[in-house]
């Protein structure tokens, strides 16, 4: 728990280190409620795990935009996210096992909008640090992974379109893709990836 919490400081470091911006209108903030679609990626070499399909689970928390040169911006947040994968395990019979696990997880990402207007379009790139909540999965009787390595890193790519509806309010929609790059389970080395289809506001 020690170590999970010293994690979580240490990457919050980011996000609070542009908390004071001299210009306010170059920091956004935005609350996110958003669908991700997860699976997980067993290696060639680890037979018994069949049939690896995406499950749909959410994320939802705060995300900012912190401006430091005209149309780029560094992006970071706060949010609690669920990856789930369901599988086929056969190494005693046939089982389907759902497996979902949360993170909190703080982007740090570079992202680059167009010129002001109603329809902004965005297209951000960089890393996602995930620390691990809970692991959970529907089958208890089998020898499988219960408890997922504390930290996960991923490549994060995405784009989408910013709404401007008043002179505080835009409406983000987008789409984001999550390379998970450091293993979730270490027997077999298993990782996760996963789609997100974007949605907050910012004020």
């Amino acid at each position: 728990m020690k170590q999970r919490f010293f994690l979580f400081c240490l990457f919050s470091i980011p996000l609070f280190s542009f908390a004071q911006v001299p210009d306010g209108k170059n920091f956004r903030l935005a609350f996110t409620v958003s669908p991700t679609f997860g699976w997980m990626e067993f290696p060639t070499n680890a037979p018994g795990y069949e049939n690896v399909k995406y499950k749909t689970q959410s994320s939802y928390g705060v995300i900012g935009d912190f401006g430091f040169a005209k149309n780029y911006f560094f992006s970071s947040g706060l949010t609690l996210t669920t990856v789930g994968s369901t599988l086929d395990v056969t190494l005693n019979g046939n089982q389907k096992i759902d497996y979902k696990i949360q993170y909190i997880e703080i982007p740090l990402t570079l992202k680059l909008k167009s010129n002001e207007a109603p329809v902004r379009y965005y297209g951000q790139f960089g890393l996602d640090a995930g620390i691990t909540t809970s692991t959970k999965h529907s089958i208890t009787q089998l020898s499988i992974p219960n408890h997922a390595n504390t930290l996960r890193m991923g490549l994060l790519i995405g784009g989408g379109t910013e709404w401007h509806l008043t002179q505080n309010m835009n409406v983000l929609t987008g789409v984001s893709y999550n390379k998970g790059f450091t293993k979730v389970f270490d027997s077999p080395e298993t990782k996760n990836s996963f789609v997100t289809l974007n949605l907050g506001v910012f004020f």
